[in-house]
């Protein structure tokens, strides 16, 4: 324990500052080609598959298409403020009626010098286009959707195509930051014979259609098939994707004449490397010693151990920087809720009682990870810390399943119970990808739960038949998973509102609760910060009771990063911005 406090006291050490310094600034977006780095190659353990972050990429994805797909604003890598990318300024919202309801509004304009990869530039056309595109039936931009459900209007300025507005509902609490980080797709590309403008954006929000013309379907399927494109992706990020190969590589170059080395202050605009090469390496000892070698500049570790061992080794440290940035994201168990078993919720208590979550920390990811009560990161201002980390208890585990009339009634060493007339064992599977922290937890859980007369199996499948097979049917019990979090504010209307429950890619593990659907639909109708401070208490209250999923606890990121490359780690998904990194000073 005392290790784990002093890795974590080093971590804070070393997190502050990294957050002081400015080396994520772009100092050389004009630098000379002596000073241009050719190349940084990064260790990716998968293939993305997709990167439009339009159709929900994993966090794969985020790691190739941050530096293609650009938004009007974004969180900076430093102080993780909004901070503008594609617009002059973060605008501040005026009130005003709209139709008879009270509005709030966002006036923005785009930079006059930004442009697509084909050289058109961006207008607000291309605003117009893309919260059609995300608001309509036919759209499968279904991560996007929930956001925007408060949207009241977008309104295109007649005399400067630069110029917008857009307007949401009075007091929805994310009405910024749905306004200003959306990313944009080329109106011109995708719609040129302007078929959306035919809509009214209100017309599409929340909107029941199921019928279309064909020029809308013809549309759509345009649309979202490029879901799947890579190679010719026309966007306004600093890098285009000029080559790839699945499972083995896929290459960014360095756009010419860029329209974004203008603002060399701007760290989501720069491009000091001429390509970045992520080389997709699934086994993590492969990909170390691909960086002896010298053949990768960085990489993300997933098994602390060997991080730590990498660190204390003198010979190879002298050539890498080690990061561990406190990224917003945790580890979970989900729960399905669905379950005949695990709809009650003593058994999901119970199970939560099982999990030795201190004892995954300090012995499987080497100290380095905090453990979290529920959904909002540690981090955040209004997490309950009042609410104390369920114990590892297994005799508090066997009592709690007595109760709820699972019993060892044949002395096999399993609980059964009569549920709808029919005897049940109480016998669970755990899903898992088979990487070395799920395989360890789901061999400790399956052991700790045996003592309480449970059963569980351990299932290793591939996270895209996980996905489509289990998942995405409630066709599961228990499944080893993560949830990347981001720094604006949590709306936690996808994930955990009823609504929602009968829609996995959404709310995963089926949770219902009628007085958690009230606090969501109250905090998203505030922009009070008491008041949201106060529903946020009490979701996570009702949550903890209720234990929809076992939440584990939030991982540090363990990075290594060459020392041939100035470069700092931020606490931003995910975890670094390539393109602001510099050659280091010899010396």
């Amino acid at each position: 324990m005392l290790y784990r406090l002093l890795t974590l006291l080093s971590f804070m050490l070393l997190f502050c500052s990294c957050n002081n310094d400015k080396a994520t600034q772009n100092k050389s977006n004009t630098i000379g080609s002596n000073e241009l780095i050719d190349e940084i190659n990064i260790r990716l353990p998968r293939d993305p598959q997709q990167i439009n972050p339009f159709f929900a990429p994993g966090p794969r994805g985020r790691e190739v298409f941050q530096y293609i797909f650009l938004s009007l604003a974004d969180f900076h890598p430093e102080d993780l403020k909004l901070y503008p990318i594609l617009i002059k300024e973060i605008p501040k919202g005026k009130i005003e009626t709209i139709a008879g309801e009270e509005c709030i509004s966002y006036e923005m304009e785009l930079k006059p010098d930004a442009k697509w990869s084909d050289g058109v530039s961006l207008t607000n056309r291309d605003v117009d286009f893309t919260l059609k595109m995300i608001t309509h039936p036919l759209g499968k931009a279904t991560g996007w959707k929930p956001y925007f459900s408060e949207l009241k209007a977008v309104t295109l300025d007649k005399e400067n195509d630069k110029k917008f507005t857009i307007s949401f509902a009075k007091d929805y609490m994310l009405s910024l930051e749905a306004a200003t980080t959306i990313n944009l797709m080329p109106a011109h590309i995708f719609d040129p014979s302007s078929a959306m403008n035919m809509y009214n954006i209100m017309d599409l929000v929340n909107s029941e259609q199921t019928e279309f013309t064909d020029i809308e379907q013809q549309l759509f399927d345009k649309i979202n098939a490029s879901a799947n494109d890579k190679i010719g992706v026309i966007q306004s990020g600093p890098y285009s994707l000029s080559s790839h190969e699945t499972n083995q590589y896929i290459q960014l170059e360095r756009k010419k004449d860029y329209w974004g080395a203008a603002y060399p202050d701007n760290p989501f605009l720069a491009s000091n490397a001429e390509k970045i090469t992520f080389k997709i390496v699934p086994d993590e000892l492969t990909a170390v010693t691909m960086a002896k070698e010298g053949t990768i500049d960085l990489m993300m570790m997933s098994q602390s151990n060997e991080f730590l061992k990498l660190k204390d080794d003198a010979t190879f440290n002298k050539g890498w920087s080690f990061h561990i940035p406190q990224l917003m994201r945790y580890y979970y168990l989900a729960l399905n809720n669905k379950s005949p078993i695990l709809n009650d919720r003593r058994v999901r208590t119970a199970l939560a009682h099982l999990a030795d979550i201190d004892d995954y920390i300090e012995n499987i990811d080497g100290g380095l990870g905090v453990r979290t009560i529920g959904h909002f990161h540690p981090t955040k201002s209004y997490y309950n810390n009042k609410l104390t980390p369920i114990p590892y208890d297994v005799t508090k585990a066997q009592s709690i399943l007595d109760e709820a009339g699972w019993t060892d009634n044949d002395g096999d060493g399993i609980r059964e119970k009569n549920i709808n007339g029919k005897t049940t064992k109480l016998e669970l599977d755990i899903l898992m990808t088979g990487s070395h922290l799920s395989k360890s937890i789901a061999l400790l859980l399956q052991a700790s739960a045996a003592k309480a007369g449970l059963k569980i199996n351990v299932v290793t499948k591939k996270m895209s038949l996980l996905r489509t097979e289990n998942l995405y049917t409630y066709d599961y019990d228990i499944a080893m998973l993560a949830i990347g979090l981001d720094a604006n504010i949590d709306d936690p209307y996808r994930r955990w509102h009823s609504d929602n429950k009968d829609e996995p890619r959404n709310n995963i593990v089926g949770y219902s609760n009628p007085k958690v659907d009230k606090l969501i639909e109250a905090l998203r109708s505030t922009k009070d910060e008491n008041v949201m401070k106060k529903y946020f208490f009490e979701i996570q209250e009702l949550m903890y009771e209720d234990q929809p999923c076992i939440f584990l606890y939030c991982p540090l990121n363990k990075m290594i990063i060459s020392k041939e490359y100035e470069a700092t780690s931020t606490a931003k998904r995910p975890g670094y911005l390539a393109n602001t990194f510099t050659k280091a000073m010899k010396g």
